[in-house]
């Protein structure tokens, strides 16, 4: 194909681009600044970059790292990009996807840290796990000094991420603010002892190693980095010290800033041109989102930020949409006004509810009386923010049932009142009609005292973790009465496993380092303080794609809805002590260092910050966007300024007797993202879908034993052994034994049991070496990732050791029993990545399966036919999951299942 029809290609297809988005994709500058409205199609000019990049500069695709804010906005552009340049014919670079980073910056960093740093052996904590692990470690760290232990843990925390996120010189911060300095470097001397990272810190990391190496990523070209207006300081010197060898491509719009607590800075953006003066900065505000009259709203609200001021976003659609208002009299006037409008449009077939979203400033003060109302009306719904979990009476039973086990607790039913809650002896009964609320038939008549009989079995220490625990009140509480496939009751079961969730983070973190003796009755008491300080304001219930786009209403925080859009969107509760939040009027947040050594008002939000986020709310509707207030609650409530101030001729006036004009509203969107599952979890599923099902998608947690963990650092150990070998002249065996001397680990094991288990690991690992000496030194390449389209999806993994063996290579698993998986399930992990290496144009002679228990060895076919009847099984596995089939298949497999307990078709 001819260059130049080659580039007409990628400009134009499948839909033309802009001229400024052109201008994006073409520029040769080495610095590169976008600013793109809302709805600009920030992530198609992305997209046809990366693909530019990769066909018409002929890019190696490892050259290419791509940063994203979420995990689900990675997932949209991995898609985009595997979809042009299929469409393009050239599915030569699809076959290599995996060597192009697409994902957010911390995913990255810990990228770095395993790859070039040494921190191979290093879990990551997410914010929850943090902060289950903190409530347990801070008392030594004498954050319960002054009483106030979880409020104070909080606090630290926080300033512990501005530290990171700052980079706050660490010798200014000991001579300033010596007390924490000497905590914050005992809170990481701990997480190191239990070889954990947090996400801030991983970044911190990352740039302090780089700093010293920048030539380890001087193989990245190009880098490219979406909502660019969000990044903090750290990441700021992490794109710095990437773009030493990079060229650099951001993206953003400072009007939609609304991270700024969290430590984003729109500054960066701002700084960007003037660090980098050739920089080229292009205006994209062209906005093929929302019909007219919502963008002419938008861009008179704009007009009222003081900071910056843009050009205007200029609506491509030529339709005019609906931009309405209405003042109901109460809240609940206000809901039932709403749901009246919802049932309208989805009865007559107009739209679904997942066409729907409701965004609020605060779902905790909003969301009840939408809750209650749809319940009531059976409408469907998904509630984010921090309220969520705990607003499903399902999750709420389980939670006062868990904390009832502690007798000196209780549970708060109104966040606001600590004084209006159930007492303990109240928890019983309170969570029984909690349960009864959404599924009274799966109760028998004697459920208190098989709950009772229950308590007495776990206190008693009976049971060997809290998801057997939690399992077995699941089974008393009538689990196995609900159907999987009805879906009510299925979203009933995701948020139950979401549960399981929360008890695993609190499980891990009192059990990391290991522990000798455990106490049930200390336990539950630790649980309980972690649910009633934390865990009700944090945990959220399964979101809409974690149950795979259930059509439901997504009730939803602002913030949450960023980056999402839907034809239909309420505001509803815009009054003046809500929106703009009250915090905002009188910051003055709490912090464990001084005010002067940091932007802390940065951190505490404005009124402007607060301007930002209506704005992006507002620009998340393509058809119709609904305002709506009420005039009292206990007492006369003021409408927002936000709305008050906005010229009448903005919207249609509505009262309550009126309804929503009827209106046409778009259909379709972007194309259907590819999902990405791992070799294991493809065979996870072949074994028994419904298996699947409970652990990958609705979050049912296998529980937590003193031996987890050792097949990934067995896995490590022989890693590290490789490596001493090729690149330091080890002997095999000398090799193995400095790995496992130096990097044996076992998270979860005490002391005692840990020096068992190494010593019998380093007896296997050394016999293993012995046996197999010369196939350490043909090791070419260890832990080598791979992932390759396969049917509507890729399939990622790493492979354990790429062996040389002739002018071909030999891929080998490691498995640490021949029990865990059966030889079969093992046999097509190894061909699946067999076909993977073959579609890059490795030649594969030869696949084997290595058992490190009795050091003995396997071979696998890996003949063409081998491959080719693998690969129909896995792209008829991956077209089960798409399709959502989840039947469950009872076998011998049964015995060992993590989920027995709870499941009504396990054998014998």
């Amino acid at each position: 194909m001819e260059t130049s029809q080659k580039l007409e290609q990628i400009l134009n297809h499948p839909k033309p681009l802009s001229d400024t988005q052109k201008k994006a994709v073409l520029s040769d500058k080495d610095h590169i600044r976008i600013i793109a409205g809302a709805g600009a199609g920030k992530t198609e000019t992305l997209t046809r970059r990366i693909v530019y990049n990769l066909i018409h500069e002929a890019v190696d695709p490892s050259a290419i790292v791509a940063f994203t804010f979420t995990d689900k906005a990675a997932q949209s552009m991995k898609s985009r990009v595997y979809d042009r340049l299929r469409s393009l014919g050239r599915d030569d670079i699809c076959y290599r996807i995996g060597d192009l980073y697409i994902g957010t910056i911390h995913g990255y960093c810990h990228r770095i840290l395993v790859d070039y740093f040494g921190y191979g052996s290093y879990d990551a904590f997410d914010a929850n796990q943090e902060m289950a692990f903190l409530m347990r470690v801070g008392w030594e760290l004498g954050l319960g000094n002054d009483g106030g232990y979880s409020r104070n843990c909080e606090e630290f925390l926080e300033t512990v991420n501005v530290v990171n996120g700052e980079l706050l010189e660490g010798d200014i911060l000991e001579k300033k603010e010596p007390e924490f300095f000497k905590r914050m470097r005992k809170y990481e001397e701990i997480l190191d002892s239990v070889k954990r990272l947090t996400f801030d810190r991983m970044i911190k990391l990352a740039v302090m190693n780089l700093q010293g190496k920048p030539e380890k990523l001087k193989h990245v070209k190009y880098l490219l980095v979406d909502e660019y207006q969000d990044i903090n300081r750290a990441q700021e010197k992490l794109i710095q010290l990437i773009g030493i060898s990079a060229g650099l491509f951001i993206v953003g719009d400072p009007r939609q800033t609304i991270y700024k607590w969290r430590g984003s800075d729109e500054k960066c953006f701002e700084d960007f041109s003037r660090k980098y003066p050739d920089t080229e900065t292009i205006s994209i505000t062209e906005n093929r989102r929302s019909a007219k009259s919502i963008l002419d709203l938008a861009n008179t609200f704009s007009d009222s930020f003081e900071s910056q001021r843009y050009d205007h976003i200029a609506p491509t659609r030529k339709d005019k949409g609906i931009v309405a208002h209405i003042t109901a009299d109460t809240i609940e006037d206000e809901a039932r006004w709403i749901a009246d409008q919802i049932e309208k449009y989805v009865s007559s077939g107009n739209c679904s509810y997942s066409d729907i979203g409701i965004l609020m400033r605060s779902v905790t003060t909003s969301a009840p009386p939408f809750i209650d109302e749809f319940r009531r009306r059976g409408i469907p719904f998904i509630v984010g923010g921090k309220v969520g979990l705990f607003r499903r009476e399902e999750a709420k039973a389980v939670g006062m049932l868990f904390c009832w086990l502690h007798e000196g607790s209780w549970w708060q039913k109104n966040p606001w009142n600590s004084k209006d809650s159930f007492s303990w002896n109240q928890l019983l009964p309170e969570s029984i009609k909690a349960w009864q609320y959404v599924a009274p038939y799966t109760l028998s008549d004697d459920i208190s005292e098989q709950i009772i009989k229950w308590k007495d079995r776990t206190l008693s220490g009976e049971f060997e973790h809290f998801t057997e625990v939690y399992q077995e009140l699941l089974r008393t509480l009538g689990y196995l009465n609900l159907d999987p496939d009805e879906p009510v009751q299925a979203v009933m079961m995701a948020n139950l496993g979401r549960f399981n969730s929360l008890l695993t983070d609190y499980e891990t973190a009192i059990r990391l380092g290991g522990k000798k003796r455990r106490s049930w009755q200390q336990d539950m008491k630790g649980l309980f303080w972690y649910i009633h300080n934390y865990a009700t304001n944090a945990y959220e219930e399964q979101q809409g794609d974690d149950v795979r786009a259930i059509n439901a209403i997504q009730l939803v925080t602002m913030h949450q809805a960023k980056g999402l859009e839907w034809p239909v969107v309420f505001m509803p509760g815009l009054i003046s002590t809500r929106f703009p939040s009250s915090k905002s009027r009188n910051p003055n947040k709490t912090w464990q260092i001084s005010r002067t050594l940091f932007d802390a008002a940065k951190y505490e939000g404005s009124i402007e910050d607060e301007r930002r986020l209506f704005y992006v709310a507002a620009t998340r509707a393509k058809d119709v966007l609904v305002l709506s207030s009420f005039r009292r609650i206990k007492k006369a409530v003021k409408e927002s300024e936000f709305v008050s101030d906005l010229p009448k001729a903005s919207f249609t006036e509505l009262s309550m007797r009126d309804a929503l004009p009827d209106y046409p509203l778009t259909k379709g969107g972007d194309i259907e993202d590819i999902q990405t599952f791992s070799a294991g979890e493809i065979i996870n599923y072949k074994t028994c879908p419904h298996s699947y099902r409970m652990r990958q998608i609705w979050g049912y947690q296998p529980g937590l034993s003193d031996y987890l963990g050792y097949g990934n650092t067995l896995h490590f150990c022989l890693r590290t052994a490789a490596e001493l070998i090729k690149n330091q002249g080890y002997s095999p065996i000398s090799a193995i034994a400095t790995a496992v001397d130096e990097h044996f680990f076992m998270p979860f094991a005490d002391e005692s049991r840990s020096r068992q288990v190494k010593q019998a690991a380093r007896r296997k690992l050394m016999e293993f070496v012995k046996k197999r000496e010369d196939d350490m030194r043909r090791i070419k390449e260890v832990e080598t990732r791979i992932e390759f389209p396969l049917q509507r999806a890729t399939i990622a993994g790493k492979v354990d050791v790429i062996l040389h063996e002739g002018n071909a290579i030999e891929i080998r698993d490691y498995k640490t029993t021949d029990q865990a998986t059966t030889f079969e399930d093992s046999s097509m992990q190894v061909q699946v990545y067999a076909l993977g290496l073959n579609m890059i144009g490795e030649s594969v002679a030869k696949g084997s399966i290595a058992y490190l228990d009795n050091a003995t060895l396997r071979d696998v076919e890996v003949k063409e036919s081998h491959i080719e009847a693998a690969q129909r099984t896995a792209e008829g596995l991956v077209e089960g999951i798409l399709n959502r089939d989840f039947k469950a298949c009872s076998g011998s497999h049964c015995k060992g299942c993590d989920y027995g307990l709870i499941c009504k078709w396990k054998g014998n």
